[in-house]
């Protein structure tokens, strides 16, 4: 079984970018890139990953569109959660998952995102995967009677039932005030229904900083603050100090990855090293450098 990074956009990816070019175009060596993880990979490691999957469209954006502009030279398969990505309005995209600076105009809008969507698919590069939400299946319990009862809690006491549904389900926390880490809420429920299981982690470490969109004023409704001393043409930079939301995952994280890790469908380990990541908690590190030995 050959072994798969999952690269997200947490800030210690910049740390260990040149061991990580030296390694990602080794042929068994899979790369799943992660919201602006996909925008890492071209831009910093010269490569396209094998997978692209995201759940944000803001964070998207700039990856569709380069799939798209490169065609003709990208294999990259891009995860699209149906009906979330592919079908949905953006009224409707709130009541299954939450808002989004696209549907408010960022990038184009929401006709760009679906018009770049439906590009993707004519080119043969998506896998389109079923899915449902918790927000919209709780919201809707009538709807859904063939999958939960009232009293089904996937995200706590009936964890375990969401792998007896064909569809991913996504979104671990229903509280509209609680940002939920997208490691266990979207990235782990994505991969077990691609059957991925063998997995190293980058990107997810709550250490602060972050690869992000390089919007400066343009997009007024998701500027970064940290973007006011950043001189740079390049569409994405290191933010360093962009470390929001990041108490909130480290409790999501801790809350959920130990119902993950006590499935043992997994082998995971994480590429940072332990002063660096929160993930040292719960999962092994495992250099970069043994990556190549691991798989001879």
């Amino acid at each position: 079984m050959s072994k798969t990074i999952v690269i997200s956009s947490g800030g210690q990816v910049m740390r260990y970018k040149d061991k990580l070019s030296q390694i990602c175009n080794d042929r068994d060596i899979s790369i799943f890139a992660f919201s602006s993880g996909f925008k890492f990979c071209t831009n910093e490691l010269n490569m396209h990953p094998d997978y692209f999957a995201f759940i944000d469209p803001n964070s998207a954006m700039p990856a569709l569109k380069y799939i798209c502009e490169h065609k003709d030279k990208i294999k990259t398969k891009v995860i699209l959660l149906d009906p979330l990505h592919t079908t949905l309005n953006y009224k409707e995209f709130i009541e299954w998952y939450g808002t989004t600076p696209v549907g408010r105009g960022n990038f184009g809008g929401w006709g760009e995102f679906h018009r770049l969507i439906n590009l993707v698919k004519e080119y043969g590069l998506a896998i389109e995967m079923p899915c449902y939400t918790l927000k919209h299946m709780y919201n809707n319990i009538s709807n859904y009677l063939n999958v939960i009862s009232a009293d089904t809690d996937l995200s706590k006491k009936d964890f375990k039932k969401r792998f007896l549904i064909d569809r991913v389900i996504i979104k671990n926390q229903l509280n509209p005030i609680f940002n939920e880490d997208k490691l266990t809420s979207v990235v782990l429920p994505i991969l077990d229904k691609l059957k991925i299981y063998d997995i190293a982690l980058i990107g997810f470490d709550c250490g602060g900083g972050r690869y992000a969109s390089n919007i400066g004023d343009k997009y007024q409704l998701s500027r970064h603050p940290e973007l006011k001393n950043i001189k740079s043409t390049k569409d994405h930079v290191y933010l360093p100090s962009a470390n929001r939301g990041m108490e909130e995952a480290k409790r999501s994280i801790s809350k959920y990855l130990p119902k993950w890790l006590a499935l043992n469908r997994f082998k995971i380990t994480n590429l940072v090293e332990d002063d660096y990541t929160f993930l040292k908690n719960f999962i092994t590190h495992q250099p970069i450098e043994t990556l190549k030995e691991e798989i001879c």
